[in-house]
């Protein structure tokens, strides 16, 4: 069945809408310690931080520098209870 030009323009409008809807919700990232992998390279960081006699955070902010993340962890700065 040929379809009408107005009915082709419709369907091809609404999958433009469809499109766009799809490309605007920002991708949300939902790891959970049950994820695939994760359970891996939780053991991998503790045995570099291991290896490396360093804290695991340690190892985590090299990771982000080596890799080049933009990921930017800083040093609490603790202040006295004055």
């Amino acid at each position: 069945m040929a379809k009408s030009k107005e009915e082709r323009i419709a369907a091809l409008e609404a999958q433009i809408q469809k499109l766009k809807a799809q490309s605007a919700k920002p991708k949300e990232v939902k790891l959970t310690k049950d994820s695939a992998g994760i359970t891996t390279v939780l053991s991998a960081i503790e045995d570099a931080a291991t290896l490396n006699e360093v804290s695991v955070a340690e190892i985590i902010k090299a990771v982000a520098r080596i890799k080049r993340t933009g990921l930017k962890i800083e040093n609490p700065v603790r202040q006295s209870k004055e």
